[in-house]
């Protein structure tokens, strides 16, 4: 084995850093539980109506399976590449590559959607407010200017920021929805919201769930953080699936009070209402401190951005570091020991992407595109790896294999995504929603065009190195392993 670093940095991420609890909030800060809950219910109503809280409900069935399935990969093949690792691995390296490939599609676009969103978010309420105006594409920048500064100093401080925000977001919409509950709204307490039959239609329902699915979207972000983290194929198991299970638990129990609180026998105001129908339920049951809820999403923003350019920055680090990439990438500083160029690559692209598109199409419409644009990648990257945990347990792993786990979970899972984009796409979803799955379907055949463009020029001698895994050894330096 070659050692990929002497201590002073080069190519060596600071190993043996992170433990449970800040792998834990890497997940769950990346599914931004206030972002999903307050951002998304009103949309996601609106699909499914007063069955949004089912919705949650499949949803969480369906990503706990993808996260069983995560998990065995997870635990045998530890590596800053997380599905760039796994699927070079277990199927082929150019079946690594395009999935990375769709991930690095999401992932710069997840702070640049939600930066572009809360920006237009808090230029609206600040001038319905306060009568000042404060424009989002200000607020992107700012936002992504913290983010960088964040990554740039380290991953500790990153995680030390996540934890804080994360537990913040949470303690603030938890509370709102027991207040909901001790005054609710017309129609008082009741379990409609889990009976399908009260859908609007089957359509509505699927497609509540597709971005419901993006609302959990982010328990995978923890791979690519497997170089950093003590114990990596114990602590990330834990993590994904404790993540998976605490987002389920809010999502269920917060849908279902808010719409209480709001009153399930007006659920045409909920989605019609001019203004956040989360923050016209705060006001009514907070008055003044209803701002604390708006501070939460906004805090939610900054956490989901800092989570998701720990995954992108490690994954731009991994693909740099076996050749896939440009090997610039997989540098990393001196003495901080942070993928420093990949830090300043997701930089740049949540800016141009941010600002382009937010301009093109409107802060508030670009969030919702890239909406369905993110969960129909993550539902192309999730089958991937279903497909990887089957390969790697038929194959490799043989001994370990169980029906259940390597086998029925991955089938299932995958059958209930492809349904799920089907009925969502059938009919197409209104414009510009529905351009989400046309820049999906581009940037793939773009993905494509690279894998032929790197076979002509023969620069495939990163196909040797994609499926390497790295090890902690005892002097802390990360070493390769086939």
């Amino acid at each position: 084995m070659d050692s990929l670093g002497d201590g002073r940095g080069g190519t060596q991420l600071r190993a043996r850093t992170l433990r449970l609890p800040a792998v834990l909030m890497q997940a769950i800060t990346h599914v931004a539980p206030a972002v999903g809950m307050v951002a998304f219910i009103p949309t996601i109503t609106g699909f499914s109506g007063v069955t949004s809280p089912f919705a949650y409900l499949l949803a969480f069935l369906i990503v706990l399976t993808l996260g069983v399935s995560l998990t065995q990969l997870a635990k045998h093949l530890p590596a800053a590449g997380g599905y760039y690792t796994y699927l070079s691995r277990t199927v082929h390296p150019r079946v690594g590559f395009l999935t990375a490939w769709v991930l690095f599609f999401v992932e710069p676009l997840a702070p640049a959607g939600v930066f572009a969103f809360g920006g237009f978010l808090f230029e609206t309420t600040m001038k319905a407010e306060y009568g000042f105006t404060f424009p989002w594409w200000l607020f992107l920048l700012i936002g992504t200017g913290l983010v960088f500064a964040v990554s740039y100093f380290g991953i500790r401080i990153a995680v030390g920021l996540m934890i804080l925000l994360g537990v913040l977001e949470v303690a603030v919409v938890v509370l709102l929805s027991v207040f909901s509950l001790v005054e609710p709204g017309p129609g008082g307490i009741n379990l409609s919201s889990f009976d399908p039959r009260n859908s609007t239609s089957a359509n509505g329902l699927f497609l509540g769930v597709v971005f419901t699915i993006f609302a959990f979207a982010g328990f995978e972000s923890v791979a690519p953080l497997a170089e950093e983290t003590n114990d990596p194929r114990r602590v990330l198991p834990r993590a994904i699936m404790l993540s998976i299970v605490l987002a389920g638990l809010f999502y269920l129990f917060t849908g279902w009070a808010l719409l209480a609180g709001w009153g399930t026998a007006d659920i045409g105001g909920f989605t019609t209402s001019q203004e956040n129908p989360v923050f016209v339920l705060a006001r009514r049951l907070w008055g003044g401190a209803w701002i604390v809820v708006f501070l939460a999403v906004m805090n939610s923003i900054v956490a989901i951005a800092i989570a998701a350019s720990n995954a992108a920055t490690r994954m731009l680090f991994a693909m740099g570091r076996s050749g896939s990439l440009p090997r610039a990438l997989g540098k990393t500083h001196p003495t901080r020991h942070t993928p420093i160029n990949a830090i300043y690559v997701q930089a740049v692209l949540a800016l141009a992407v941010g600002l382009g598109v937010g301009f093109a199409l409107g802060p508030a419409n670009f969030f919702f595109t890239i909406g369905l644009a993110v969960t129909l990648s993550l539902m192309l990257v999730y089958i991937a790896g279903n497909v990887g945990v089957v390969r790697l347990y038929r194959g490799e792993r043989r001994a370990e294999f169980n029906v259940l786990i390597h086998l029925v979970f991955p089938l299932l899972s995958s059958a209930a995504l492809l349904i799920v984009g089907y009925k969502s796409l059938d009919p197409l979803p209104p414009s510009p929603i529905r351009y989400g799955a046309v820049a999906v379907a581009v940037w793939l055949v773009a993905g494509a065009a690279v894998l032929v463009a790197l076979k002509r020029t023969n620069r495939e001698r990163w196909l040797q190195t994609a499926g390497s895994v790295f090890e902690e050894s005892p002097d802390e330096t990360v070493e390769p392993t086939r």
